[in-house]
């Protein structure tokens, strides 16, 4: 029984650290040339609606509306991929984005980034706490 739980805590951990790592790794090739503006919320909805999508965790893809430079418009549609759903964003706030100089298009909210690096912790401790049930089971010479 200790190790069927131990193996839980191992899919969650490839659960919850996987997209945030994939999240981390492009959100750090768009700070290697990157510049920051402000931008607006202009949708806080679900693109598919809450009630069909509450039974997988209330996803929710608010899009921010934000203008380069030059005067480009463009929005940024922030999908959350994880099952924690901390973040709110309430229409008509402001949002920092930070985006990729030559590609305008790619970028992100400054908040995704604190949000990536919290799943990730939260991966690593169902990680030791699968490690550590383990172990137990183990000194214990529990059965398979």
């Amino acid at each position: 029984m200790i190790y069927g739980f131990s193996l839980l805590f191992v899919l969650l951990c490839l659960v919850t650290g996987l997209p945030a790592l994939r999240k981390l790794f492009r959100m750090r090739k768009i700070k290697r040339n990157c510049a920051t503006t402000t931008g607006e919320v202009i949708s806080s909805k679900s693109s598919l609606g809450w009630l069909w999508t509450s039974t997988f965790g209330g996803v929710s893809r608010p899009l921010i509306r934000y203008h380069t430079p030059d005067g480009k418009e463009l929005i940024l549609e922030v999908v959350s991929s994880s099952m924690y759903t901390y973040r709110r964003y309430e229409t008509g706030a402001s949002e920092e984005i930070i985006y990729d100089q030559d590609r305008p298009g790619r970028a992100y909210a400054r908040s995704e980034w604190g949000a990536a690096l919290r799943e990730l912790w939260i991966a690593g401790g169902s990680l030791v706490v699968a490690v550590a049930l383990w172990v137990v089971g183990r000194a214990l010479n529990l059965p398979f």
